[in-house]
């Protein structure tokens, strides 16, 4: 059991603050003892219930190779829990029942029941509402206030960020705007990670007011995103030295302690992230437009106040923009770290979605010919940890799906453009070669490409040669182009383009 609890600390770390550690052996030790029957008490019962969805949640979110439950377990646990939330939930509300439903509704992220999980989330912020939870008062040392202010700071996280994903404004407006006003209560909880807890509750609180900012004013308003963008700074310089600047080992396993304040940071960092990616996001779309109306690509000119749109490209649209790829290249770099230690992730729900939605940030930059060599990397990065996910959840595997489908039509509209040039080319240059070597006596000569590496060189990373700085290799573009163009039709490849490009489209400017 304390295995399956091991892995819901360590998937809702930073995220969820529902349980002090006496309550948690208080629980086990009394399930233990009444393993076929619940208590006869309905607060109990419900604490239990809510232990069966903290226990379903960690055999859901269990990376594969950790497993040791059967699938059927977690869904058993599951549905006895559900069975107790809807005995009487609208007759006797409390703050049990607003903690077990937002357990519910967590758990429906996980498993990609998005109209559950929004269902499950609305009445726990009805019934939070309903019961005057909220974190503008102070609180004293006893156990029931200590809990009503953690399920309010708790509902508070999942409730902001899962609108997001949930393409759904939150249930209920956050009971304080202001982050001041919830005031922490010192627990039994390890102090680390209640940390990282209140530094992402602060972070949520900011995104609401980004957003809300965002509504009311022009999302392409440059002094309110230069104003966004300086407050997240100030709230990120505010963090403790231990939040802030986290260290943690590349050798050996992590024990689950070692995993939580992982994984809580990872949460942390996304959560910054993904707020400059929202504030900044509509002016890296208004730029890379301006690229893609060119009549010819910026990296063939040789001066860039020659580029498409200079009045765009020399404002500050254009470092908005490059905050916004800046800020998914930093995500995904910062996940390459972890990567590279033995640690695996897990299905992480919210993880999953921030990691898709930096993809097609840096996917969308690649289309419209950004020349940073960074962003490619980047991108792999994003596929990499979405096919690590997608081992145990479907969605991740949609994602990954996705932004695989990105990167064929990157290629096939860089073939395209690369095409258009040499047809330009070949109207004016006679591409006889004057000098040819004898392949009689030079047998050993390797040939640069093979017909069917074409594709992938022009658009991966052999376009850059040694000692240039995001410019192609004009030299193995004209003989992948000598090789491929009798076979290529344009008006083919213009639709596949297309049609590779819908799905993504749409999904770009979704909530993630």
């Amino acid at each position: 059991m304390y295995v399956l609890l091991d892995s819901y600390f360590e998937a809702t770390s930073g995220l969820l603050d529902l349980f002090m550690v006496d309550e948690i052996d208080s629980l086990v030790a009394e399930r233990a003892a009444l393993p076929s029957r619940d208590p006869s008490d309905n607060t109990r019962r419900k604490d239990f219930a809510s232990l069966d969805v903290a226990l379903a949640i960690g055999a859901e979110t269990q990376p594969r190779s950790m497993r040791r439950t059967e699938p059927h377990l977690q869904v058993g646990l599951f549905s006895r829990a559900r069975q107790v939330a809807f005995e009487d939930m609208l007759a006797s509300p409390s703050v049990e029942m607003v903690r077990l439903f937002l357990l519910m509704s967590f758990y429906m992220l996980g498993i990609c029941s998005r109209n559950s999980a929004s269902m499950y989330l609305g009445v726990a912020s009805q019934a939070a509402d309903v019961l005057g939870l909220s974190g503008n008062q102070r609180r004293d040392s006893r156990n029931e206030d200590i809990l009503s202010l953690r399920i309010s700071k708790s509902l508070a996280v999942i409730n902001i960020l899962a609108s997001f994903i949930l393409g759904r404004r939150p249930s209920t407006a956050p009971a304080s705007t202001e982050p001041s006003t919830f005031v922490y209560v010192n627990s039994s909880a390890a102090g680390n990670n209640q940390s990282t807890f209140s530094a992402i509750l602060e972070g949520c609180l900011r995104i609401e007011k980004i957003v809300q900012s965002l509504r009311t004013r022009h999302i392409l308003h440059v002094p309110t995103a230069e104003s966004l963008l300086e407050q997240l700074r100030c709230w990120t310089q505010s963090l403790s030295g231990p939040v802030r600047q986290f260290t943690f080992s590349q050798d050996g396993e992590h024990d689950s302690a070692e995993r939580q304040s992982i994984i809580g940071h990872v949460h942390l960092l996304c959560v910054y992230y993904f707020s400059v990616i929202l504030i900044t996001r509509p002016f890296l779309i208004a730029y890379l437009l301006s690229r893609l109306r060119g009549r010819a690509p910026d990296h063939l000119m040789n001066d860039p106040d020659e580029a498409a749109d200079t009045a765009i490209k020399n404002s500050k649209v254009s470092k908005l923009a490059q905050v916004c790829v800046s800020s998914a290249i930093c995500m995904m770099e910062s996940l390459q770290k972890v990567k590279r230690s033995p640690f695996l992730f897990g299905n992480l729900c919210f993880l999953r979605a921030w990691v898709f939605g930096s993809g097609l940030v840096l996917g969308f930059s690649m289309f419209a010919g950004e020349p940073r060599l960074d962003i490619q990397e980047a991108f792999e990065g994003a596929l990499n940890v979405l096919d690590e996910i997608g081992t145990m959840c479907p969605q991740a595997r949609a994602y990954h799906g996705i932004l695989a489908d990105f990167a064929e039509a990157v290629s096939k509209y860089r073939q395209l453009v690369a095409l258009e040039i040499r047809k330009t080319v070949l109207h004016y240059l006679d591409p006889t070669p004057f000098l040819e070597i004898s392949r009689e006596k030079n047998q050993q000569v390797p040939i640069p490409f093979a017909v069917n590496n074409v594709a992938s060189d022009i658009g991966g990373s052999n376009m850059q040669p040694s000692g240039t700085c995001g410019e192609p290799n004009d030299v193995a573009m004209d003989i992948g182009l000598q090789i491929i163009w009798p076979d290529l039709d344009l008006r083919t490849i213009d639709d596949t383009l297309l049609a590779t490009m819908q799905p993504v489209e749409e999904a770009f400017y979704s909530a993630e």
